[in-house]
Protein backbone atom coordinates (compact mmCIF):
# COMPACT_ATOMS: atom_id res chain seq x y z
CA UNK A 1 0.00 0.00 0.00
CA UNK A 2 2.22 2.38 0.98
CA UNK A 3 4.35 1.42 -2.14
CA UNK A 4 1.52 3.33 -4.49
CA UNK A 5 1.60 6.47 -1.88
CA UNK A 6 5.08 6.98 -2.81
CA UNK A 7 3.93 6.15 -6.65
CA UNK A 8 0.95 8.82 -6.24
CA UNK A 9 3.38 10.99 -4.79
CA UNK A 10 5.55 11.34 -7.65
CA UNK A 11 2.99 11.26 -10.23
CA UNK A 12 1.41 14.71 -8.50
CA UNK A 13 4.72 16.24 -7.98
CA UNK A 14 5.19 15.85 -11.83
CA UNK A 15 1.19 16.93 -12.56
CA UNK A 16 1.94 20.19 -10.66
CA UNK A 17 5.37 21.25 -11.53
CA UNK A 18 3.86 20.92 -15.04
CA UNK A 19 0.80 22.50 -14.62
CA UNK A 20 2.57 25.21 -12.61
CA UNK A 21 5.08 25.69 -14.84
CA UNK A 22 2.57 26.28 -17.77
CA UNK A 23 0.62 28.77 -15.87
CA UNK A 24 3.83 30.87 -15.39
CA UNK A 25 4.90 30.30 -18.84
CA UNK A 26 1.46 31.74 -19.67
CA UNK A 27 0.31 34.46 -17.63
CA UNK A 28 3.11 35.64 -14.90
CA UNK A 29 3.69 39.11 -15.14
CA UNK A 30 7.66 40.38 -14.98
CA UNK A 31 6.09 42.09 -12.03
CA UNK A 32 5.27 39.20 -9.56
CA UNK A 33 7.11 40.34 -6.68
CA UNK A 34 4.99 43.72 -6.86
CA UNK A 35 1.72 41.96 -7.34
CA UNK A 36 2.15 39.55 -4.39
CA UNK A 37 3.48 42.66 -2.04
CA UNK A 38 0.33 44.42 -3.54
CA UNK A 39 -2.26 42.16 -1.84
CA UNK A 40 -4.80 42.89 0.50
CA UNK A 41 -3.36 41.42 3.74
CA UNK A 42 -7.03 41.33 5.53
CA UNK A 43 -8.27 39.00 2.45
CA UNK A 44 -5.42 36.53 1.90
CA UNK A 45 -5.28 36.14 6.26
CA UNK A 46 -9.06 35.51 5.74
CA UNK A 47 -8.33 32.80 3.16
CA UNK A 48 -5.83 31.28 5.50
CA UNK A 49 -8.70 31.16 8.50
CA UNK A 50 -10.95 29.51 6.46
CA UNK A 51 -8.31 26.76 5.47
CA UNK A 52 -8.37 26.57 9.30
CA UNK A 53 -12.16 26.40 9.47
CA UNK A 54 -12.21 23.74 6.60
CA UNK A 55 -9.60 21.46 8.93
CA UNK A 56 -12.20 21.92 11.68
CA UNK A 57 -15.41 21.03 10.16
CA UNK A 58 -13.57 17.85 8.45
CA UNK A 59 -12.31 17.67 12.39
CA UNK A 60 -15.62 18.26 13.74
CA UNK A 61 -17.64 15.86 11.79
CA UNK A 62 -15.46 12.70 12.49
CA UNK A 63 -15.20 13.24 15.98
CA UNK A 64 -18.81 13.55 16.70
CA UNK A 65 -19.23 10.20 14.93
CA UNK A 66 -15.95 8.39 16.66
CA UNK A 67 -17.56 9.39 19.48
CA UNK A 68 -21.33 8.29 18.95
CA UNK A 69 -19.48 4.30 18.10
CA UNK A 70 -17.23 4.76 21.11
CA UNK A 71 -13.91 5.59 19.78
CA UNK A 72 -11.62 7.55 21.71
CA UNK A 73 -8.77 10.03 20.89
CA UNK A 74 -8.35 13.88 21.49
CA UNK A 75 -9.98 16.44 19.64
CA UNK A 76 -6.11 17.58 18.63
CA UNK A 77 -5.42 14.44 17.54
CA UNK A 78 -8.22 14.83 14.85
CA UNK A 79 -6.24 17.94 12.73
CA UNK A 80 -3.70 15.79 12.32
CA UNK A 81 -6.20 12.52 11.08
CA UNK A 82 -7.51 15.83 8.76
CA UNK A 83 -4.41 16.67 7.47
CA UNK A 84 -2.89 13.29 6.75
CA UNK A 85 -6.38 12.67 4.82
CA UNK A 86 -5.80 15.34 2.96
CA UNK A 87 -2.36 14.27 2.17
CA UNK A 88 -3.86 10.94 1.21
CA UNK A 89 -6.72 12.26 -0.94
CA UNK A 90 -3.90 14.51 -3.00
CA UNK A 91 -1.50 11.63 -4.09
CA UNK A 92 -3.80 9.07 -4.66
CA UNK A 93 -6.30 9.07 -8.08
CA UNK A 94 -10.06 10.64 -7.01
CA UNK A 95 -9.27 11.64 -3.89
CA UNK A 96 -8.90 7.57 -3.00
CA UNK A 97 -6.31 7.98 0.09
CA UNK A 98 -8.14 10.48 2.11
CA UNK A 99 -10.62 7.41 2.75
CA UNK A 100 -7.56 5.36 3.53
CA UNK A 101 -5.46 6.90 5.54
CA UNK A 102 -7.86 7.95 8.23
CA UNK A 103 -8.31 3.67 8.89
CA UNK A 104 -4.25 4.17 10.15
CA UNK A 105 -4.61 7.13 11.25
CA UNK A 106 -7.61 6.31 13.77
CA UNK A 107 -6.01 2.82 13.98
CA UNK A 108 -3.09 4.00 15.88
CA UNK A 109 -5.31 5.69 19.05
CA UNK A 110 -6.79 2.04 19.69
CA UNK A 111 -10.27 0.77 19.14
CA UNK A 112 -11.84 -1.93 16.55
CA UNK A 113 -10.99 -1.55 13.16
CA UNK A 114 -14.53 -2.32 11.92
CA UNK A 115 -16.13 0.83 14.05
CA UNK A 116 -13.46 2.56 12.33
CA UNK A 117 -14.37 1.44 8.86
CA UNK A 118 -18.13 3.12 9.64
CA UNK A 119 -17.20 6.38 11.07
CA UNK A 120 -15.01 6.90 7.64
CA UNK A 121 -17.81 5.52 5.69
CA UNK A 122 -20.22 7.81 7.49
CA UNK A 123 -17.69 10.92 7.11
CA UNK A 124 -17.62 9.83 3.47
CA UNK A 125 -21.69 9.65 2.70
CA UNK A 126 -22.02 13.06 4.41
CA UNK A 127 -19.46 14.60 2.04
CA UNK A 128 -21.34 12.73 -0.82
CA UNK A 129 -24.54 13.87 -0.01
CA UNK A 130 -23.09 18.12 -0.54
CA UNK A 131 -22.20 16.95 -4.62
CA UNK A 132 -26.47 15.62 -4.90
CA UNK A 133 -27.40 18.66 -3.05
CA UNK A 134 -25.67 20.90 -4.97
CA UNK A 135 -26.12 19.44 -7.88
CA UNK A 136 -28.90 21.25 -9.94
CA UNK A 137 -26.96 24.83 -9.01
CA UNK A 138 -23.86 23.49 -10.46
CA UNK A 139 -25.63 22.51 -13.61
CA UNK A 140 -27.35 25.92 -14.34
CA UNK A 141 -23.82 27.40 -13.47
CA UNK A 142 -22.79 25.54 -16.41
CA UNK A 143 -25.61 25.71 -18.80
CA UNK A 144 -25.81 29.75 -17.73
CA UNK A 145 -22.15 30.79 -19.56
CA UNK A 146 -21.70 28.28 -22.52
CA UNK A 147 -18.54 29.48 -23.61
CA UNK A 148 -16.73 29.57 -20.58
CA UNK A 149 -18.28 25.89 -19.64
CA UNK A 150 -17.12 24.51 -22.83
CA UNK A 151 -13.52 25.94 -21.91
CA UNK A 152 -13.68 24.33 -18.58
CA UNK A 153 -15.27 20.98 -19.63
CA UNK A 154 -12.60 20.60 -22.90
CA UNK A 155 -9.66 21.46 -20.11
CA UNK A 156 -11.10 18.76 -17.96
CA UNK A 157 -11.73 16.09 -20.07
CA UNK A 158 -8.46 16.50 -22.32
CA UNK A 159 -6.67 16.41 -18.82
CA UNK A 160 -8.79 12.87 -17.71
CA UNK A 161 -8.03 11.46 -21.07
CA UNK A 162 -4.50 11.92 -20.80
CA UNK A 163 -4.21 10.76 -17.20
CA UNK A 164 -6.28 7.51 -17.52
CA UNK A 165 -3.83 6.73 -20.67
CA UNK A 166 -0.65 7.81 -18.86
CA UNK A 167 -2.48 5.33 -15.86
CA UNK A 168 -3.15 2.32 -18.12
CA UNK A 169 0.46 2.21 -19.50
CA UNK A 170 2.10 2.97 -15.78
CA UNK A 171 -0.15 -0.25 -14.66
CA UNK A 172 0.44 -2.55 -17.54
CA UNK A 173 4.70 -1.35 -17.60
CA UNK A 174 5.49 -0.91 -14.03
CA UNK A 175 2.61 -1.90 -11.02
CA UNK A 176 0.39 -4.30 -13.24
CA UNK A 177 -1.99 -6.00 -10.81
CA UNK A 178 -0.52 -4.10 -7.27
CA UNK A 179 -3.76 -2.82 -5.26
CA UNK A 180 -4.21 0.11 -2.58
CA UNK A 181 -6.21 -2.19 -0.97
CA UNK A 182 -4.09 -5.41 -0.24
CA UNK A 183 -2.59 -7.59 2.29
CA UNK A 184 -3.17 -7.37 5.79
CA UNK A 185 -5.62 -4.40 5.24
CA UNK A 186 -8.36 -6.35 2.41
CA UNK A 187 -8.09 -9.29 4.89
CA UNK A 188 -9.38 -7.07 7.83
CA UNK A 189 -11.67 -6.10 5.23
CA UNK A 190 -12.98 -9.28 5.05
CA UNK A 191 -12.73 -11.01 8.09
CA UNK A 192 -14.70 -7.68 9.64
CA UNK A 193 -17.32 -6.69 7.18
CA UNK A 194 -20.20 -7.88 8.86
CA UNK A 195 -19.78 -6.59 11.72
CA UNK A 196 -19.04 -3.64 9.61
CA UNK A 197 -22.66 -3.40 8.24
CA UNK A 198 -24.11 -4.06 11.07
CA UNK A 199 -22.90 -0.97 12.33
CA UNK A 200 -23.61 1.22 10.04
CA UNK A 201 -27.21 0.02 9.86
CA UNK A 202 -27.00 0.46 13.90
CA UNK A 203 -25.73 4.42 13.32
CA UNK A 204 -28.24 5.46 10.79
CA UNK A 205 -31.15 4.02 12.31
CA UNK A 206 -29.95 5.28 16.50
CA UNK A 207 -27.67 8.19 15.22
CA UNK A 208 -29.74 10.02 13.36
CA UNK A 209 -29.38 13.94 15.52
CA UNK A 210 -25.63 12.46 15.44
CA UNK A 211 -25.96 12.03 10.92
CA UNK A 212 -27.70 15.32 10.94
CA UNK A 213 -24.91 17.35 12.52
CA UNK A 214 -22.25 15.67 10.89
CA UNK A 215 -23.95 16.25 7.06
CA UNK A 216 -24.31 20.09 8.50
CA UNK A 217 -20.32 20.10 9.14
CA UNK A 218 -19.46 18.70 5.74
CA UNK A 219 -21.79 21.44 4.01
CA UNK A 220 -19.73 23.90 6.11
CA UNK A 221 -16.77 21.70 5.25
CA UNK A 222 -17.42 22.88 1.72
CA UNK A 223 -18.11 26.09 1.92
CA UNK A 224 -15.45 26.77 3.18
CA UNK A 225 -13.23 25.11 0.45
CA UNK A 226 -15.12 28.09 -1.76
CA UNK A 227 -14.71 30.77 0.32
CA UNK A 228 -11.25 30.45 0.13
CA UNK A 229 -10.90 31.50 -3.63
CA UNK A 230 -13.97 33.94 -2.36
CA UNK A 231 -11.20 35.82 0.02
CA UNK A 232 -8.34 35.22 -2.20
CA UNK A 233 -10.55 37.57 -4.83
CA UNK A 234 -10.81 40.05 -2.43
CA UNK A 235 -7.30 39.80 -2.07
CA UNK A 236 -6.51 41.06 -5.16
CA UNK A 237 -8.40 44.00 -4.92
CA UNK A 238 -11.72 42.63 -6.83
CA UNK A 239 -14.85 43.78 -6.40
CA UNK A 240 -17.40 40.54 -6.57
CA UNK A 241 -21.01 39.20 -5.98
CA UNK A 242 -20.03 37.36 -3.35
CA UNK A 243 -22.85 34.44 -4.35
CA UNK A 244 -21.85 34.56 -8.41
CA UNK A 245 -18.61 33.90 -7.63
CA UNK A 246 -19.79 30.96 -4.95
CA UNK A 247 -21.89 29.16 -7.69
CA UNK A 248 -19.15 29.62 -10.39
CA UNK A 249 -16.72 27.49 -8.22
CA UNK A 250 -19.38 24.81 -7.81
CA UNK A 251 -18.09 22.93 -11.60
CA UNK A 252 -14.70 23.01 -10.41
CA UNK A 253 -15.54 21.31 -7.06
CA UNK A 254 -16.64 18.95 -8.71
CA UNK A 255 -14.03 18.56 -11.13
CA UNK A 256 -10.98 18.22 -8.18
CA UNK A 257 -13.03 16.32 -5.85
CA UNK A 258 -14.19 13.61 -8.55
CA UNK A 259 -11.46 14.12 -11.11
CA UNK A 260 -9.06 10.48 -11.28
CA UNK A 261 -5.94 12.61 -11.55
CA UNK A 262 -4.21 12.49 -7.93
CA UNK A 263 -5.72 15.36 -5.61
CA UNK A 264 -7.60 16.97 -8.99
CA UNK A 265 -4.02 17.95 -10.15
CA UNK A 266 -3.79 19.82 -13.07
CA UNK A 267 -7.40 19.46 -13.29
CA UNK A 268 -7.30 22.23 -10.31
CA UNK A 269 -4.42 24.25 -11.82
CA UNK A 270 -5.56 24.77 -15.69
CA UNK A 271 -9.56 24.43 -14.81
CA UNK A 272 -9.60 27.17 -12.78
CA UNK A 273 -8.26 29.38 -15.31
CA UNK A 274 -11.61 30.00 -17.70
CA UNK A 275 -13.62 29.89 -13.91
CA UNK A 276 -12.02 32.98 -12.43
CA UNK A 277 -11.00 34.57 -15.78
CA UNK A 278 -13.68 36.51 -15.81
CA UNK A 279 -12.57 38.25 -12.52
CA UNK A 280 -8.77 38.77 -13.36
CA UNK A 281 -6.76 40.06 -16.10
CA UNK A 282 -4.27 37.65 -17.66
CA UNK A 283 -1.48 39.63 -15.32
CA UNK A 284 -2.97 38.36 -11.94
CA UNK A 285 -4.43 35.15 -12.79
CA UNK A 286 -1.51 32.52 -12.93
CA UNK A 287 -0.51 34.16 -10.12
CA UNK A 288 -3.95 34.08 -8.46
CA UNK A 289 -4.90 30.44 -9.48
CA UNK A 290 -1.30 29.15 -7.86
CA UNK A 291 -1.72 31.24 -4.62
CA UNK A 292 -5.03 29.46 -4.87
CA UNK A 293 -4.39 25.61 -4.98
CA UNK A 294 -1.03 26.32 -2.23
CA UNK A 295 -4.13 27.81 -0.15
CA UNK A 296 -6.83 25.16 -0.64
CA UNK A 297 -4.91 22.18 -1.27
CA UNK A 298 -1.40 21.87 -1.17
CA UNK A 299 0.19 23.43 1.87
CA UNK A 300 -2.38 21.08 3.91
CA UNK A 301 -0.71 18.01 1.79
CA UNK A 302 2.51 19.27 2.52
CA UNK A 303 2.24 19.11 6.44
CA UNK A 304 -0.30 16.25 5.90
CA UNK A 305 2.82 14.14 4.65
CA UNK A 306 5.35 15.23 6.94
CA UNK A 307 2.55 14.05 9.93
CA UNK A 308 2.43 10.51 8.19
CA UNK A 309 6.07 9.73 7.94
CA UNK A 310 6.38 10.86 11.57
CA UNK A 311 3.76 8.60 12.45
CA UNK A 312 4.77 5.52 10.27
CA UNK A 313 8.65 6.17 11.40
CA UNK A 314 7.23 5.73 15.31
CA UNK A 315 4.91 3.06 14.20
CA UNK A 316 8.10 0.95 12.43
CA UNK A 317 10.04 1.60 15.44
CA UNK A 318 7.67 0.44 17.34
CA UNK A 319 7.12 -3.04 15.63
Amino acid sequence: MYKNFLYGFCITIIVILTSFGYIIFKTFPPNFFQVLMGLNKKYLISSFIFLIFYHTFDNLRLFFIARSLNLRYPFLYGYLVSLVSTFGATVTPAHLGGEVLPLYTLSRKGGEFYKILTAVTIKGVSGTLFYVFFLPFTLHTLFKNPKQTKEFLVIVFLLIFLFVLGYLLWQKLVIKNESLLKGKLRKKLKNTFLKYIATCKQFIKKDKKVFLTVLIFSFLLYFSFIFIGIFLLKAFHVNINWKEVYLNQLPLVYAIFMSPTPGGSGVGELGALPIFSSYLSETYLGIFVILWRIISQYLSAFLGGIIFSIFLLKDLRKN
